[in-house]
């Protein structure tokens, strides 16, 4: 196969990229903008040594699966169009088929057959997303990346977020073009959608922020709701956006949302689930099956601003749970939280998750980044054995991969439930609950004292001292 052959085929797969997959000649072929169930005239445009990457020049008869696609952006070609969205093509429904067999197939691939139950969904596609990072150009253009680059894709409204930020982000760039300022590099926007309260973020690498009062006038007459106008500096040259240092430039340094009834200050350096209804129905299942364990110490580990722990702790109020969370800032989070809505059964302290005492605590919740749980961590779980683990996950690959571990170490996995956090993108969070094995059979032993024969020392020993020795 080489590079601008042409081909008529049938696409018979998507990735989570959003890529269709069909194989042509015994070469796995990539296709972006493919779907499967098309038949399409395919061109080669990159081929490798064991997969190939092709380009649509025709789909000769689309998939019953396709749809137009509601963004401009997402209709360019693939080097114009930002990095978020992949699959604004396909019906949600299939979507969500397709997440579900994404899941399956990690566990597979772990060699794990797991029951993946169908993927819940709160059904908002549009609009649900609560948090917005723009890379700021040099010409104070705002969008996204394109995907694997930095180069930043105008974008001017986008359907993932409220309309709101689209305001907020114009705001931003016509005062950018009026003062010229140096330095800044994102601009980062919040939204809680429980209160409508909003933050402004404005990362730069400078602590100087030029006429930031007549931003922060234009902004405020446009969108009262905004609560909290902030500075963050970040100076290092790194792919990480918010550095350590925030100064609040106008109003508050926190703004307030409710989830489950509670509410939560977060702060421009707290992790927060960016689909408020999608938490909402991931912290029911995780909470449903912490009830189910009846366990009455319970840990948090990665617990961020303890927004699971909290909730936890609140629906269950019997459970004693402990917080755990290597960054000082959430953990801070996470004892206003508890103070604030009046958890009296939950502390929280500022340890690596790795490091944590989990001995003596019948279940164990994990809710790690996308490179799961450390290895250290994944041993001292099987080495303290608390009867039960929940784990929630952004990435179903390397929770198939600890889930092996555990179930190799002595545990066995319940159904797998997909929830979706990320519509339209190719990301899906998922809970597993695992409980410690117990031992297949059991020998019972009674002996009977009158017929052994015992010398007069051996007499002397206990009944509990014979069978410990059998």
């Amino acid at each position: 196969m080489i590079k601008n052959q042409i081909f008529k085929t049938a696409v018979t797969d998507m990735n989570n990229l959003g890529y269709g997959v069909c194989r042509i000649e015994d070469m796995v072929v990539f296709v972006d903008g493919a779907v499967d169930g098309d038949f399409a005239e395919i061109r080669i445009i990159k081929t490798a040594r064991d997969y190939c990457v092709g380009r649509i020049e025709r789909i000769i008869e689309p998939s019953h699966h396709r749809i137009e696609p509601d963004c401009g952006v997402f209709s360019r070609p693939i080097a114009s169009r930002c990095g978020g969205c992949v699959f604004r093509h396909i019906s949600y429904e299939h979507e969500l088929e397709l997440k579900r067999s994404f899941v399956a197939s990690s566990f597979r691939k772990a060699g794990i057959e797991a029951e993946v139950l169908p993927v819940l969904t709160a059904g908002n596609i549009s609009d649900y997303r609560n948090k917005a990072e723009y890379p700021v150009s040099s010409f104070g253009e705002t969008g996204f990346y394109a995907r694997r680059t930095h180069d930043i894709i105008p974008c001017e409204s986008c359907s993932l977020g409220p309309f709101e930020f689209d305001g907020i982000a114009q705001i931003f760039r016509n005062w950018f073009r009026k003062t010229k300022p140096s330095g800044i590099r994102h601009l980062y926007l919040r939204r809680a959608f429980g209160t409508g309260e909003i933050m402004v973020c404005i990362v730069s690498s400078s602590r100087r922020l030029p006429e930031s009062e007549s931003l922060i006038l234009e902004l405020r007459a446009e969108f009262p709701e905004i609560k909290s106008v902030v500075l963050n500096v970040n100076p290092d040259d790194t792919n990480v956006i918010l550095g350590k240092e925030c100064i609040t430039l106008f109003g508050s340094n926190t703004i307030e949302d409710v989830l489950r009834g509670m509410r939560f200050r977060i702060s421009p350096l707290s992790f927060y689930q960016v689909n408020h209804d999608g938490a909402e129905l991931l912290y029911g299942e995780a909470i449903k099956r912490i009830r189910s364990t009846n366990a009455r110490r319970v840990a948090d580990l990665y617990c961020g601003a303890g927004t699971i722990g909290i909730c936890a702790a609140n629906e269950i109020p019997d459970i004693s749970l402990t917080g755990v969370e290597i960054i000082h800032d959430a953990v801070e989070n996470a004892c206003i939280n508890a103070k604030l809505n009046n958890i009296k059964n939950a502390r929280f302290i500022c340890q690596d998750a790795a490091a944590a005492d989990i001995s003596g605590y019948g279940c164990v919740i994990v809710d790690p980044p996308r490179k799961g749980m450390a290895p250290e961590l994944v041993s001292r779980l099987i080495e303290c054995s608390p009867e039960h683990i929940v784990y929630v996950s952004c990435n179903s690959d390397t929770l198939a991969r600890d889930t092996r571990a555990l179930v190799l170490g002595g545990y066995k996995m319940s159904s797998v439930t997909p929830v979706d956090m990320f519509p339209r993108t190719g990301s899906v969070e998922t809970v597993v609950q695992l409980v410690r094995k117990k031992p297949d059979t059991y020998i019972d032993i009674t002996v009977d004292m009158d017929e052994l024969d015992l010398t007069s020392s051996e007499a002397k020993a206990t009944y509990d001292e014979i069978k410990d020795y059998i």
